[in-house]
């Protein structure tokens, strides 16, 4: 087996930290390669969602180090069969130094199904609370966002209808209309958020491409949801490229399929702002009601230090 590239995450605090510190915990995570190219970000929701976790309890927690690896989920390595894969991802395999917080050492031990990954990053997690799925506004949130991505995959396949879909997003609206906070528990990005964004952002990539349909910009609180998710780097550094997620329902959907030419020879784009026209919209709400301005989306801004060699991408 061989690396063809790879990435480290790692905040600076924890880049100067010595590699014997009981609180460091290193790991690599696998996550399904493109379907077109074979190498970058591939289009799965959940490995999205466990990166984004990662990502997060690197930027936010000293000790913490990962590697990314992106895999041809139809060629895996030898690695995951001589570990008895369970034929999911993502995957996480620890490496030393690899403690969680009881001081049990993990390395060499392998993750992936939910129960284990989640049973992996709550075990490691020391500082960051919201990152935990238990947790009782996590808990709440994830309950109200849980069906959204059902019903807009019901919606492509035909068996739900319109109404259906923008009933689910007008709930997700209200509810965003009732937080105090940006995001769905507080202003920061929490275990519900790392659920429903990449799942939101499928919704609003193919949706569009499929069927023509953009989410109205009368659910302003929903839009600036997307304003200031585009703004965290845990959230864009993550996004498959837009010709993947639409690529990825092409089986999947009653509708007919987008003209596109060859999608191997097409540069890979990345929907990350919102609509000028919703903008518009938003700066009128947002002057009304004395608000800051919408700001541009930075996704360089971030604690996290990334050591990037080339790309993300890991084949036997």
């Amino acid at each position: 087996m061989s690396a063809d590239a790879e990435q480290i995450y790692q905040n600076d605090q924890t880049a100067e930290q010595d590699t014997d510190d009981p609180n460091q915990c290193h790991f690599d995570l696998y996550i399904k390669a493109s379907p077109i190219d074979k190498e970058t970000r591939g289009p799965c929701p959940l490995c999205q969602q466990w990166f984004m976790i990662a990502y997060l309890m690197a930027e936010n927690q000293e000790g913490v180090v990962f590697k990314v690896f992106t895999v041809q989920a139809d060629c895996p390595p030898k690695l995951f069969v001589d570990k008895g894969w369970s034929k999911t991802f993502p995957v996480v395999i620890a490496k030393k130094p690899c403690r969680n917080k009881a001081g049990h050492d993990l390395a060499d031990e392998m993750f992936d199904t939910f129960e284990e990954l989640e049973k992996f990053f709550e075990g490691i997690n020391r500082s960051c609370p919201e990152l935990k799925r238990h947790n009782a506004p996590n808990s709440n949130a994830v309950l109200e966002v849980a069906d959204i991505y059902a019903v807009f995959c019901g919606f492509l396949k035909g068996s739900k209808k319109l109404v259906h879909l923008e009933r689910k997003l007008e709930e997700l609206n209200e509810f965003l209309e009732s937080n105090e906070g940006i995001f769905l528990v507080d202003d920061v990005l929490s275990f519900a958020d790392c659920h429903l964004l990449p799942r939101l952002q499928h919704l609003r990539v193919a949706a569009e491409k499929y069927c023509n349909y953009q989410i109205p910009s009368k659910f302003t609180a929903l839009w600036k949801y997307f304003d200031n998710a585009y703004k965290q780097p845990a959230f864009i550094n993550t996004l498959p490229s837009d010709q993947d997620v639409v690529y990825n329902y092409e089986k999947k959907t009653a509708f007919p399929l987008p003209k596109r030419g060859n999608p191997t020879l097409q540069a890979f784009t990345y929907t990350k702002d919102i609509p000028e026209e919703v903008k518009a919209v938003l700066s009128q709400t947002t002057e009304s009601n004395g608000e800051a301005a919408l700001n541009e989306p930075n996704e360089n801004e971030s604690s996290i230090n990334v050591d990037a060699t080339t790309n993300d991408n890991y084949q036997e």
